[in-house]
């Protein structure tokens, strides 16, 4: 991944280790969220402790034994509907689950995230903010960062993996997040989802989208809020402006303001 590399860790266990550029506090608070969504009944991997690997702190999981959504998508692109069906489904089943109190707010992450995209980018992000709606409703468990590359097909059924970006929050932003992962990058596949084509992407983001917004209900108007929210979080992630913003652009005011970012 960008934050970290997993090894194998004898037989049944594998090691995450953080990248020099990730704090070890990340590792910390990743292992707190997946153990406390595991125990409100996500198919999170087991967390087995924190140990020292290179000087660095690295959480310790039980081994998951199977490919990725991902990976199969990519050996069975006849497959990429089901897949897409498969991971809304996914989606929709965490927002059933009641979250962890120990889970930051979603509203806080995206506040903080927006506000180092405007200080590090251009300071007329910040009018993302006035795009986030006020709470309505009790929060749902969104994990922030959900695609075929984060769920592990076992034998005894999905996994979800990385909950570092879990949140208590609204499921609409949740599916907003997602549908920008499915997005092209510069013409191809995201580098979280290397080696298909793109109408395999295309296929699998379609039957994602059409499945999640049919099941929940949810308004093109506010997919659409959220994505532009989304979007600009995303640069604080490192995420390059330019290609990711290219299709919000024209939706909101905050895509007028975010065209002049990438100085086109």
């Amino acid at each position: 991944g960008s934050r970290s590399t997993v090894y194998a860790w004898g037989r049944g266990a594998v090691a995450k280790v953080p990248d020099r550029s990730t704090p070890d506090d990340w590792i910390h608070f990743e292992a707190l969220y997946t153990a406390a969504v595991r125990e409100a009944g996500a198919p999170a991997p087991r967390l087995l402790g924190i140990e020292q690997v290179g000087g660095r702190a690295a959480s310790i999981y039980e081994r998951i034994h199977g490919p990725s959504m991902w990976a199969y998508l990519v050996d069975r692109p006849d497959r990429a509907v089901h897949y897409g069906r498969l991971l809304a489904d996914l989606q929709v089943s965490l927002f059933t689950l009641v979250p962890p109190v120990s889970l930051p707010s979603q509203r806080d992450r995206l506040t903080c995230k927006i506000r180092r995209a405007a200080d590090a980018v251009d300071p007329s992000l910040d009018a993302a903010l006035a795009l986030l709606p006020e709470p309505t409703g009790s929060p749902r468990l969104c994990h922030g960062d959900l695609h075929p590359g984060n769920v592990i097909l076992a034998p005894e059924g999905p996994v979800i993996i990385d909950w570092f970006d879990a949140s208590r929050g609204d499921p609409v932003a949740d599916v907003a997040r997602t549908s920008l992962l499915l997005a092209p990058d510069r013409g191809g596949c995201p580098p979280h989802l290397p080696g298909a084509d793109m109408a395999t992407l295309a296929t699998a983001a379609d039957a994602y989208l059409d499945r999640v917004t049919s099941r929940l209900g949810i308004a093109l108007d506010a997919l659409r809020r959220w994505q532009e929210i989304e979007a600009v979080a995303r640069i604080a992630e490192g995420v390059p402006p330019e290609p990711l913003l290219a299709r919000w652009r024209a939706r909101s005011a905050v895509g007028r303001v975010v065209q002049a970012v990438g100085g086109s």
